[in-house]
């Protein structure tokens, strides 16, 4: 390991190896966890339906003077069950305009409910008022109509997705993310790729490769434990300036548990760096004593044969 042909190019190796551990890493956890499954059952597991219903609620509670329209009519017709539905439509459509790289326009359920309710409203206000059912009348019902179902689909879009859409960024992550099997694939094919030139580098001694994966293993894991720990003890994330409850929520949460999924992952990497490291001295230890031991035997056996060889002195004197 000491000699210059071999450990200048096995130190430069186990460098690149190190980020190919934390990028393959991260490239699985990705895999993983950035799912239309996963998010819907976290959005569930945050309660952010809930802060989703209650600012939904809230909006209609605040425009009811500016509008005319009692938030009641709204309110009572928009279900927290409804509003996890929109929900999830929302996420399954952002997934789907990252693997196709399309628009973000989800179909947001209907709600009949909601529309008689505003039908009545409008209708019961024209018979009170005397206003004429015209053709200004039939646009402004649904006119109500479709923005109730705008106010209820952005209340829901707990990411943001159709600002980021409308701003180009949605785009630019789908071309990311329709590629993340194949750079999972170039980042596990270059971890092979360097593991078995480091054992080609050093075919004499065979066990320094243990030493070599288990040094970057457990700097990998050194370089994600580091920053994933001051993050989530410093509780970074909640000073994130999100107005909207529901926003704030998903995307705090959201990142705190990749953060800890990812400081799990570095741990797990510095563990197993770690035990490479004591078996590869573990090892080398025996092999140094059974050297040893092999040398001594040899002296042993090489002095023994001296003493037979040595020919006899006469000591008998008359």
């Amino acid at each position: 390991m000491k000699k210059l042909s071999t450990y200048l190019p096995s130190l430069i190796m186990s460098v690149f190896l190190v980020f190919c551990i934390i990028g393959a890493g991260t490239a699985v956890l990705a895999d993983v966890c950035l799912t239309s499954e996963k998010t819907v059952s976290f959005a569930q597991e945050e309660n952010i339906d809930d802060r989703a219903y209650a600012s939904i609620e809230k909006y209609y509670r605040e425009k009811a003077a500016a509008t005319g329209i009692p938030a009641t009519v709204f309110t009572d017709n928009i279900s927290l069950k409804y509003v996890r539905r929109v929900m999830k439509v929302n996420i399954k459509e952002t997934f789907s305009a990252l693997e196709n790289g399309g628009k973000f326009s989800p179909d947001i359920p209907e709600n009949p409910a909601l529309e008689e309710a505003i039908d009545r409203f409008f209708n019961d206000y024209a018979d009170k008022t005397g206003y004429v059912k015209d053709e200004k009348f039939e646009k402004k019902l649904e006119s109500t109509k479709k923005s109730a179902y705008k106010t209820i689909g952005d209340g829901c879009d707990i990411f943001k997705v159709n600002s980021m859409n409308s701003h180009g960024l949605l785009k630019k992550l789908s071309r990311i993310y329709r590629k993340r099997y194949v750079l999972t694939a170039v980042l596990f094919s270059a971890l092979f790729i360097l593991i078995s030139a480091l054992l080609i580098v050093n075919r004499k001694n065979k066990r320094v490769l243990l030493y070599w994966c288990g040094l970057s293993s457990l700097i990998a894991g050194i370089i994600g434990i580091i920053p994933s720990a001051y993050l989530i003890s410093t509780k970074y994330y909640d000073s994130f300036a999100i107005k909207q409850p529901q926003v704030f929520r998903a995307y705090t949460r959201a990142l705190y548990r990749l953060t800890e999924h990812f400081l799990v992952m570095s741990v797990v990497f510095a563990a197993v760096g770690a035990v490479m490291l004591a078996v590869y001295f573990i090892v080398s230890g025996r092999g140094k004593t059974d050297a040893a031991k092999e040398t001594k035997s040899a002296e042993s056996g090489k002095d023994s044969s001296d003493e037979k060889n040595k020919p006899e002195i006469l000591t008998d004197c008359e």
